[in-house]
Protein backbone atom coordinates (compact mmCIF):
# COMPACT_ATOMS: atom_id res chain seq x y z
CA UNK A 1 0.00 0.00 0.00
CA UNK A 2 2.65 2.08 0.67
CA UNK A 3 4.79 1.63 -2.49
CA UNK A 4 1.64 2.43 -4.75
CA UNK A 5 0.54 5.62 -2.40
CA UNK A 6 4.67 6.81 -3.23
CA UNK A 7 3.90 6.31 -6.96
CA UNK A 8 0.62 8.29 -6.88
CA UNK A 9 2.64 10.87 -5.39
CA UNK A 10 5.81 11.14 -7.29
CA UNK A 11 3.32 10.95 -10.52
CA UNK A 12 1.58 13.79 -9.41
CA UNK A 13 4.40 15.85 -8.48
CA UNK A 14 6.52 15.02 -11.60
CA UNK A 15 3.46 16.16 -13.54
CA UNK A 16 3.02 19.56 -11.72
CA UNK A 17 7.01 20.40 -12.21
CA UNK A 18 6.40 19.31 -15.59
CA UNK A 19 3.71 21.62 -16.03
CA UNK A 20 5.63 24.39 -14.46
CA UNK A 21 9.15 24.09 -15.29
CA UNK A 22 10.06 24.25 -18.93
CA UNK A 23 13.78 22.95 -17.85
CA UNK A 24 12.61 19.90 -17.94
CA UNK A 25 12.30 19.98 -21.70
CA UNK A 26 15.64 21.80 -22.08
CA UNK A 27 17.70 20.51 -25.33
CA UNK A 28 19.87 18.17 -23.33
CA UNK A 29 23.42 19.04 -24.03
CA UNK A 30 24.91 15.52 -23.25
CA UNK A 31 24.46 12.14 -21.95
CA UNK A 32 24.39 12.98 -17.88
CA UNK A 33 21.64 15.92 -18.64
CA UNK A 34 19.48 13.49 -20.70
CA UNK A 35 19.87 10.72 -17.83
CA UNK A 36 18.78 12.84 -15.23
CA UNK A 37 15.16 13.84 -17.37
CA UNK A 38 14.84 9.90 -18.04
CA UNK A 39 15.35 9.47 -14.41
CA UNK A 40 12.59 12.22 -14.10
CA UNK A 41 10.20 9.62 -15.66
CA UNK A 42 7.71 7.23 -12.69
CA UNK A 43 9.38 4.33 -14.47
CA UNK A 44 12.24 3.52 -11.99
CA UNK A 45 15.23 4.51 -14.09
CA UNK A 46 18.13 5.07 -12.06
CA UNK A 47 21.76 6.67 -13.34
CA UNK A 48 23.46 3.28 -13.49
CA UNK A 49 20.94 1.33 -15.80
CA UNK A 50 22.13 0.84 -19.41
CA UNK A 51 20.77 1.42 -22.86
CA UNK A 52 18.51 -2.49 -22.51
CA UNK A 53 17.43 -1.70 -19.41
CA UNK A 54 16.21 2.36 -19.99
CA UNK A 55 14.30 0.79 -22.88
CA UNK A 56 12.58 -2.38 -21.21
CA UNK A 57 11.60 0.15 -18.10
CA UNK A 58 9.97 2.76 -20.63
CA UNK A 59 8.34 -0.68 -22.75
CA UNK A 60 6.91 -1.55 -18.99
CA UNK A 61 5.56 1.82 -18.07
CA UNK A 62 3.62 2.30 -21.73
CA UNK A 63 2.02 -0.82 -21.99
CA UNK A 64 0.66 -0.46 -18.05
CA UNK A 65 0.12 3.42 -18.81
CA UNK A 66 -3.73 4.60 -18.21
CA UNK A 67 -4.70 7.38 -20.45
CA UNK A 68 -5.47 10.48 -18.58
CA UNK A 69 -9.18 11.79 -19.23
CA UNK A 70 -7.94 15.21 -18.55
CA UNK A 71 -5.97 15.39 -21.86
CA UNK A 72 -7.83 14.23 -25.36
CA UNK A 73 -5.06 13.39 -27.02
CA UNK A 74 -3.66 11.38 -24.70
CA UNK A 75 -4.24 8.11 -26.91
CA UNK A 76 -2.47 9.63 -29.86
CA UNK A 77 0.66 10.67 -27.61
CA UNK A 78 0.39 6.81 -26.33
CA UNK A 79 0.40 5.77 -29.94
CA UNK A 80 3.07 7.54 -31.25
CA UNK A 81 5.44 7.20 -28.07
CA UNK A 82 4.60 3.45 -28.97
CA UNK A 83 6.23 3.50 -32.05
CA UNK A 84 9.22 5.87 -31.54
CA UNK A 85 9.98 3.05 -28.72
CA UNK A 86 10.29 0.60 -31.12
CA UNK A 87 12.65 2.11 -33.45
CA UNK A 88 14.73 2.90 -30.34
CA UNK A 89 14.42 -0.97 -29.91
CA UNK A 90 15.66 -1.04 -33.07
CA UNK A 91 18.47 1.46 -32.95
CA UNK A 92 16.93 3.98 -34.71
CA UNK A 93 15.88 7.54 -33.87
CA UNK A 94 13.27 7.87 -31.67
CA UNK A 95 10.36 9.27 -33.26
CA UNK A 96 6.66 7.91 -33.74
CA UNK A 97 3.49 8.80 -35.56
CA UNK A 98 0.56 8.33 -36.27
CA UNK A 99 -2.47 9.21 -39.27
CA UNK A 100 -6.16 9.24 -37.67
CA UNK A 101 -9.55 10.09 -38.67
CA UNK A 102 -10.72 13.52 -37.18
CA UNK A 103 -14.05 12.13 -36.32
CA UNK A 104 -13.98 9.04 -35.48
CA UNK A 105 -10.60 9.64 -33.53
CA UNK A 106 -9.47 6.11 -35.19
CA UNK A 107 -5.82 5.54 -35.94
CA UNK A 108 -5.79 4.39 -39.33
CA UNK A 109 -1.89 3.74 -39.59
CA UNK A 110 1.40 4.21 -37.91
CA UNK A 111 4.74 3.77 -37.96
CA UNK A 112 8.37 5.33 -36.87
CA UNK A 113 11.70 6.58 -37.59
CA UNK A 114 13.31 4.08 -40.42
CA UNK A 115 16.51 5.78 -41.27
CA UNK A 116 19.34 3.40 -39.72
CA UNK A 117 17.06 0.60 -40.66
CA UNK A 118 16.59 0.99 -43.68
CA UNK A 119 19.64 3.36 -44.00
CA UNK A 120 17.39 5.81 -46.06
CA UNK A 121 17.76 9.91 -45.28
CA UNK A 122 14.70 10.71 -45.78
CA UNK A 123 12.79 8.31 -43.64
CA UNK A 124 11.75 10.43 -40.85
CA UNK A 125 8.98 9.07 -38.84
CA UNK A 126 6.70 11.30 -40.61
CA UNK A 127 7.80 10.38 -43.39
CA UNK A 128 7.92 6.66 -43.23
CA UNK A 129 3.72 6.89 -42.30
CA UNK A 130 2.87 8.88 -44.92
CA UNK A 131 4.83 6.45 -47.61
CA UNK A 132 3.13 3.25 -46.08
CA UNK A 133 -0.34 5.11 -45.59
CA UNK A 134 -0.45 6.18 -49.48
CA UNK A 135 1.53 2.63 -50.71
CA UNK A 136 -1.97 0.77 -49.04
CA UNK A 137 -4.40 0.64 -51.61
CA UNK A 138 -6.96 -0.05 -48.57
CA UNK A 139 -6.83 3.79 -48.27
CA UNK A 140 -7.80 5.05 -51.03
CA UNK A 141 -11.16 6.14 -50.18
CA UNK A 142 -9.11 8.31 -47.88
CA UNK A 143 -7.45 9.94 -50.82
CA UNK A 144 -7.72 12.35 -53.95
CA UNK A 145 -4.63 11.48 -55.89
CA UNK A 146 -2.16 12.39 -54.09
CA UNK A 147 -3.50 14.53 -52.25
CA UNK A 148 -5.57 13.29 -48.68
CA UNK A 149 -9.60 14.03 -48.07
CA UNK A 150 -10.38 16.86 -45.52
CA UNK A 151 -10.82 15.13 -41.98
CA UNK A 152 -6.93 13.43 -40.93
CA UNK A 153 -4.74 14.52 -38.85
CA UNK A 154 -1.06 13.44 -38.33
CA UNK A 155 0.23 12.74 -35.00
CA UNK A 156 3.73 12.94 -34.30
CA UNK A 157 5.66 12.22 -31.03
CA UNK A 158 8.19 15.10 -32.05
CA UNK A 159 7.37 18.19 -34.15
CA UNK A 160 7.68 18.12 -37.37
CA UNK A 161 11.07 18.95 -39.13
CA UNK A 162 10.96 21.18 -42.00
CA UNK A 163 11.32 18.50 -44.86
CA UNK A 164 8.22 16.34 -42.85
CA UNK A 165 6.57 20.26 -42.13
CA UNK A 166 6.13 20.34 -46.17
CA UNK A 167 5.26 16.61 -46.54
CA UNK A 168 2.45 16.76 -44.36
CA UNK A 169 1.02 20.19 -46.11
CA UNK A 170 1.39 19.07 -49.46
CA UNK A 171 -0.55 15.75 -48.55
CA UNK A 172 -3.29 18.19 -47.06
CA UNK A 173 -3.65 17.63 -42.98
CA UNK A 174 -3.75 18.48 -39.70
CA UNK A 175 -0.68 17.98 -37.69
CA UNK A 176 -0.63 17.97 -34.09
CA UNK A 177 2.97 16.50 -31.86
CA UNK A 178 3.28 15.96 -28.50
CA UNK A 179 6.39 17.80 -27.72
CA UNK A 180 8.31 20.66 -29.38
CA UNK A 181 11.48 20.57 -31.02
CA UNK A 182 13.77 23.28 -29.99
CA UNK A 183 16.54 22.23 -32.82
CA UNK A 184 14.55 22.13 -36.23
CA UNK A 185 10.55 21.87 -35.35
CA UNK A 186 9.14 23.46 -38.18
CA UNK A 187 5.56 25.06 -37.00
CA UNK A 188 6.19 27.77 -35.34
CA UNK A 189 8.84 29.22 -38.26
CA UNK A 190 6.14 28.75 -41.14
CA UNK A 191 6.50 32.47 -41.81
CA UNK A 192 10.60 31.46 -43.20
CA UNK A 193 9.26 29.70 -45.56
CA UNK A 194 8.45 30.32 -49.01
CA UNK A 195 5.52 32.40 -49.97
CA UNK A 196 3.82 29.51 -51.68
CA UNK A 197 4.86 26.91 -49.12
CA UNK A 198 3.97 29.30 -45.76
CA UNK A 199 0.30 29.40 -47.82
CA UNK A 200 0.33 25.69 -48.22
CA UNK A 201 1.01 25.40 -44.69
CA UNK A 202 -1.24 27.69 -43.60
CA UNK A 203 -4.61 25.99 -44.90
CA UNK A 204 -4.38 23.66 -42.55
CA UNK A 205 -4.33 23.70 -38.38
CA UNK A 206 -0.97 22.85 -36.90
CA UNK A 207 -0.34 22.50 -32.79
CA UNK A 208 1.21 21.25 -29.73
CA UNK A 209 -1.29 18.44 -29.00
CA UNK A 210 -3.16 18.33 -25.20
CA UNK A 211 -1.55 15.49 -24.39
CA UNK A 212 -0.37 14.55 -20.18
CA UNK A 213 2.74 16.13 -19.19
CA UNK A 214 4.06 12.09 -18.99
CA UNK A 215 3.31 11.91 -22.38
CA UNK A 216 5.28 15.08 -23.54
CA UNK A 217 8.25 13.72 -21.34
CA UNK A 218 8.33 10.57 -22.67
CA UNK A 219 8.40 12.05 -26.19
CA UNK A 220 10.93 14.66 -25.43
CA UNK A 221 13.44 12.08 -23.78
CA UNK A 222 12.78 9.44 -26.94
CA UNK A 223 13.81 12.18 -29.44
CA UNK A 224 17.09 12.63 -27.98
CA UNK A 225 17.79 8.98 -26.88
CA UNK A 226 20.69 8.92 -29.81
CA UNK A 227 22.54 10.27 -26.76
CA UNK A 228 22.37 7.31 -24.59
CA UNK A 229 24.78 5.60 -27.17
CA UNK A 230 26.11 7.99 -29.85
CA UNK A 231 23.94 6.57 -32.70
CA UNK A 232 23.58 9.85 -34.31
CA UNK A 233 27.14 9.71 -35.49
Amino acid sequence: MKKILFFFLSLICFETSAQSNDSLFMTPANRDILMQQFMSLPCGIKATDNVKTIVQKLEKYLISYQLDPNFEDDKFAKAANWQALKSVKMGGYGIGAVIYENKSRKILHAAHNAQMTKLRSDLHGEMTLLNEFEDNPKNKKYRTKYICKEGLTVFSSAEPCPMCFIRIATVGVDTKYCTAGPDDGMTQRVQCLPPYWRDLAMKHKTEKAKSSPVMQMIAHVLFYSYLLDGRHA
